[in-house]
C-alpha cells in the first residue's frame, strides 16, 4: 500500500487522471483516505464517488472515523430538505469531503482538489432515465478539468475504456497486486450441472448441486457466512403451458411475467403491473401451466428447506425499497446475525465483510448470453467482483460457479484473476468489429403508442443521416424489449469516429433533426431519446 501510494502521488504530478487497479481486498480505500487527507490539508474539497447507495452505508462508517464532521453524504434517498442543507454546507465549505453517488457531481464545490471514482467500471455510474443521460466517471473528469483538480479511478476490474486510455498514455497507472496482509484469493471451482446426478439424498435439490450443498454445510459448521448470487428477483421468472408452449406476457410491455410468492401474483418488472396467477392456458385451454427457472425468492425458500437452522436474508430490489432497509441487512451481515445472504447484483458493489468464506453463483450461463457487445466484459467484472467478496480474512475461501458450459476462455481468466489476458482478447475483438473505444456510439430510441408510427419515425430519422460522412448506421430495429408501458420502442445505433469537434457538430444536428420531426403533426405524440455513449 505504501509503495502504491507513493506511485499514485508521483503519477498525479504528471497526469490529471490516474487509474488504480487493485485486487479485491487489497486496501484501495485506505489509499483514497490518505490521498484525501493530503488535499484537505491544502484547503481543498474532495469528492468520493460510489456507484450505489447500498455502498454508502458501510463506507460512511469508515470515513467518519477519519474525517468526522468534515464528511458530508449525498444521494437520492435523502429528502429535498436534507439535500438543500447539504448543498448549502458544500457551498460554504463546511464539508471538506463529500461521499455520494453520481448526483453528487452537481453540488456547488468550492476549490475542488480531488475526485475519487471508486469501482469505476460499474454500470450504475451511467444515468439512463431521466435526462441528463451522462456517465458519472466521464463527467467527473470534465468537472475536475474545470476546477484544475485531479481524478483517481479505482477498481479491481477496470473498464476496457479506462485500460485503453492507460495504453494510450492518457491516464497514469498504478497497480496493487496483493491483498492486504497477503490474504489468499479464493479458490474458484466450476460445477457443471448434473455431474452428481448419481447422488440422491433426501434433501436433493433442483437448484443446488450436491457439492454446493456440502460446501454450504461445511461453511456453516465453521461459523462462516455464505453469499448466493442469482441475477433474477422474484420466485419464478416465467410460467409456460406444457401443452402448447404459451407464456403469459404483460399487456402493456413485451416481457414475460414473473411470479412473486409473497403476493401470489404475476409481476411485470417494467411497469409494475400485477396479474392473477395463471392455472389454465389462455391459448389452448389446457390446465398445464408450470413455473420455470428460479429467482431469489425461490432460492430463499429452497435454502430454508435445505438449511433449516441457518439465518437467511435476501437482498434484492423487493427487500431494499425502504430508506434504512439496505443498512439493516448489511448490519446483520456485519455482526454475523446472518448465515446466508441471497441476492442480485447488489451483492457485488464493493461490500467488505471478513466472515464470508463461500460464494455460490447458481446459474452462471445467464451472464454469458445477452445481446450486448460488452457481455463478456460485464460477466468478467461481475464474477471477479463476486469472488472478491470471499476470503477477506486469513482463511482460504471458495467460489463455486454452477453452469452448463465452462469452455469459454473467460472462465480461466476469472480463475486466475488475469485481467491482462482478458483485456488483450477483448480489445482485439473491439478493434476488429469497430466498437468503443475505437469509435463512439449513440443510441437513438423512438417511442410511440402505435407501432407503425414508431417505425415510420425511426426510418424517417435514419434516412436523414444515411449520407452523413463518417457515420455508420445500424437499424432502425425493434428494441430488445419492444414495448414498455404501452409505448413501442425502436432503436437506431450510430457509430462515429472519436473526433471531438466532429462529434459535437453531429450531436447538434441530431438534436435539431429530432426537434424538427417532433414538431410535425404526424409525430406530435412521439418521443425521441438520444443517448450518447450508451452502455446497452
Amino acid at each position: 500500500q505504501q509503495v502504491a501510494f507513493e506511485q499514485l502521488e508521483s503519477a498525479l504530478k504528471g497526469k490529471d487522471v490516474a487509474l488504480l487497479q487493485g485486487l479485491t481486498g487489497s486496501g484501495k480505500t485506505l489509499l483514497y483516505i490518505k490521498l484525501i487527507n493530503q488535499y484537505i490539508s491544502q484547503g481543498k474539497q474532495c469528492l468520493f464517488l460510489l456507484p450505489e447507495i447500498a455502498l454508502t452505508t458501510q463506507i460512511v462508517q469508515r470515513l467518519t472515523q477519519y474525517f468526522g464532521a468534515d464528511l458530508g453524504v449525498y444521494h437520492s434517498r435523502f429528502s429535498q430538505n436534507e439535500r438543500i442543507e447539504i448543498w448549502e454546507k458544500v457551498k460554504l465549505k463546511k464539508y471538506k469531503v463529500i461521499l455520494g453517488t453520481r448526483s453528487a457531481l452537481w453540488l456547488p464545490f468550492n476549490q475542488l482538489g480531488l475526485i475519487v471514482v471508486d469501482e469505476e467500471h460499474e454500470n450504475s455510474y451511467k444515468q439512463h432515465d431521466p435526462a441528463p443521460r451522462f456517465h458519472a466517471r466521464d463527467a467527473a473528469i470534465i468537472l475536475a478539468h474545470f476546477h484544475q483538480a485531479k481524478v483517481v479511478l479505482g477498481s479491481a476490474t477496470p473498464s476496457v475504456e479506462s485500460l485503453y486510455n492507460v495504453q494510450q498514455n492518457k491516464y497514469a497507472f498504478v497497480k496493487l497486486s496483493e491483498r492486504y496482509n497477503d490474504f489468499p484469493l479464493p479458490q474458484i471451482q466450476f460445477l457443471p450441472y448434473n455431474q452428481n446426478s448419481d447422488k440422491r439424498t433426501p434433501l436433493h435439490s433442483t437448484i443446488f448441486q450436491e457439492d454446493l450443498i456440502q460446501a454450504i454445510e461445511q461453511t456453516l459448521k465453521n461459523n462462516k457466512q455464505v453469499i448466493l448470487f442469482q441475477n433474477k428477483r422474484g420466485y419464478s421468472p416465467f410460467q409456460i403451458c406444457m401443452h402448447c408452449g404459451w407464456v403469459p406476457y404483460c399487456a402493456q410491455c413485451s416481457v414475460s411475467l414473473t411470479y412473486h410468492k409473497p403476493t401470489d401474483k404475476l409481476h411485470c418488472h417494467y411497469c409494475s403491473s400485477r396479474y392473477p396467477v395463471m392455472h389454465q392456458c389462455l391459448q389452448c385451454g389446457a390446465a398445464a401451466m408450470q413455473s420455470k427457472s428460479y429467482g431469489t425468492q425461490k432460492i430463499e425458500e429452497e435454502a430454508k428447506r435445505l438449511f433449516p437452522t441457518a439465518r437467511i436474508l435476501r437482498m434484492d430490489y423487493d427487500t431494499t425499497r425502504g430508506k434504512a432497509s439496505i443498512a439493516a441487512i448489511l448490519d446483520k451481515l456485519n455482526h454475523q446475525h446472518c448465515d446466508i445472504l441471497i441476492g442480485t447484483q447488489m451483492l457485488v458493489k464493493g461490500l467488505d465483510f471478513p466472515h464470508i468464506a463461500l460464494v455460490g453463483v447458481l446459474h452462471v450461463d445467464a451472464l454469458m448470453h445477452y445481446p450486448d457487445f460488452r457481455v463478456h466484459e460485464k460477466a468478467f467484472q461481475l464474477l471477479c467482483q463476486l469472488a472478491g467478496r470471499a476470503g477477506r480474512s486469513n482463511d482460504q475461501a471458495l467460489v463455486i460457479l454452477q453452469g452448463h458450459n465452462f469452455q469459454h476462455p473467460l472462465f480461466s481468466w476469472i480463475a486466475q484473476a488475469d485481467i491482462k489476458s482478458f483485456y488483450l482478447h477483448e480489445i482485439q475483438y473491439r478493434k476488429e468489429f469497430n466498437y468503443p473505444p475505437y469509435c463512439r456510439l449513440i443510441k437513438i430510441s423512438f417511442r410511440h403508442k402505435t407501432e407503425s408510427k414508431a417505425l415510420d419515425l425511426a426510418q424517417t430519422f435514419a434516412d436523414r443521416f444515411k449520407q452523413y460522412p463518417k457515420l455508420h448506421l445500424q437499424g432502425p430495429v425493434a428494441a430488445a424489449v419492444a414495448k414498455i408501458k404501452n409505448l413501442f420502442h425502436f432503436e437506431l445505433w450510430l457509430k462515429h469516429p472519436s473526433d471531438q469537434s466532429w462529434s459535437i457538430s453531429l450531436k447538434r444536428e441530431l438534436y435539431h433533426q429530432s426537434q424538427q420531426l417532433l414538431a410535425q403533426r404526424t409525430f406530435s405524440n412521439a418521443q425521441i431519446v438520444i443517448d450518447v455513449d450508451p452502455l446497452s
